[in-house]
């Protein structure tokens, strides 16, 4: 979607651009992107830090500690000259990112070091039929096994026997390692054109896109809102169908903080629809007295609930509805 597009649908809500501040992530950034944003509208987002290693050796030389959210976070801001255009940059340390980083690295270093003991085995042998080892053809495999990992981060040293054998040793620069947990991993960038907003101000706005990638999330639970699997093939009909999904999670969002609210509950949504579908409605008929001649009367009552569950319908007041099934059924078939 054209970036005046989108503006016109922020036009169109919010009736003027000023209040409005557009965050987006890493992946949506290119200069002519920033370049038309920048332009027309606030916004936060991210660059990567492989491709500004500059900005990351200014932080970690300056890094200061703030409280957000009840997070210790080690950051450093500067005004910057990105793209031809006056930004403000806030580097950050998120410990969850350089776990994950950390780990990551850890289990690829493990999947090369088998591929590299299995070629130190075959290589220990002579060639018996084809073309014979040569040092260069295995430096360059060695090489090649190796490229997934950070550079310089695997050290290894191939020594000929004898004929075409080799042996092979190899062994993780600790050093190289050191260096990548405590002084590249789990950085982020942020840049903004906001230039009033405090540090904290920044850091929240990005954090904010978790809540709309858990509204995508909710959506396409296959148990509840359905937005997948969908046996559409239209266009229209595939507009239709996510347009009801996202009004399903909207009426979802109202009744979870009217049981919030109403009956304490402190699940989350997909907690409160699991809950509710535990209330059944039963319908009761009653036969007319012997003496009298009358018709049978139908009666509904919600069945008996647990205690959490009866809590929670009562405070949601489904006790106090009027409730009726539309399950035809006849007392005289």
């Amino acid at each position: 979607m054209k970036c005046d597009v989108i503006l016109a649908r922020f036009k169109a809500i919010a009736g003027s651009l000023e209040n409005i501040t557009l965050v987006f992530d890493q992946g949506n950034n290119s200069k002519k992107i920033l370049k038309d944003v920048d332009q027309n509208i606030h916004f936060v987002g991210a660059l990567s830090p492989y491709q500004h290693k500059d900005l990351i050796l200014k932080a970690n030389n300056n890094l200061n500690i703030i409280s957000v959210n009840n997070y210790e976070l080690e950051c450093y801001r500067l005004p910057s000259r990105i793209w031809e255009l006056d930004l403000t940059c806030v580097v950050y340390i998120s410990e969850k990112l350089r776990k994950g980083q950390i780990k990551g690295l850890e289990q690829d270093t493990k999947k090369v070091f088998a591929k590299l003991h299995k070629l130190k085995e075959n290589i220990q042998q002579p060639t018996k039929k084809g073309k014979k080892r040569s040092q260069r053809d295995l430096e360059k495999k060695i090489k090649s096994l190796t490229t997934c990992l950070p550079e310089n981060l695997i050290r290894w040293r191939l020594e000929h026997l004898q004929e075409d054998t080799f042996d092979l040793d190899f062994w993780v620069d600790k050093k190289e390692f050191d260096l990548l947990k405590e002084h590249k991993f789990g950085r982020r960038i942020l840049i903004t054109n906001q230039h009033n907003w405090s540090t904290k101000e920044i850091i929240l706005a990005y954090w904010g896109q978790s809540k709309i990638e858990n509204v995508f999330k909710r959506i396409k639970n296959p148990f509840h809102l359905a937005l997948r699997p969908q046996y559409h093939w239209t266009d229209q009909k595939i507009e239709v169908h996510g347009f009801i999904c996202l009004l399903a999670f909207l009426l979802v969002m109202v009744a979870s903080k009217r049981a919030r609210e109403k009956a304490g509950f402190t699940g989350t949504p997909d907690d409160l629809l699991e809950k509710l579908s535990a209330v059944r409605l039963a319908t009761f008929i009653e036969s007319p007295l012997q003496k009298t001649k009358g018709r049978y009367k139908v009666v509904y009552r919600l069945e008996e609930m647990d205690p959490d569950i009866k809590v929670l319908a009562e405070g949601m007041g489904l006790s106090e509805l009027k409730l009726k099934t539309k399950i035809p059924f006849s007392v005289y078939n």
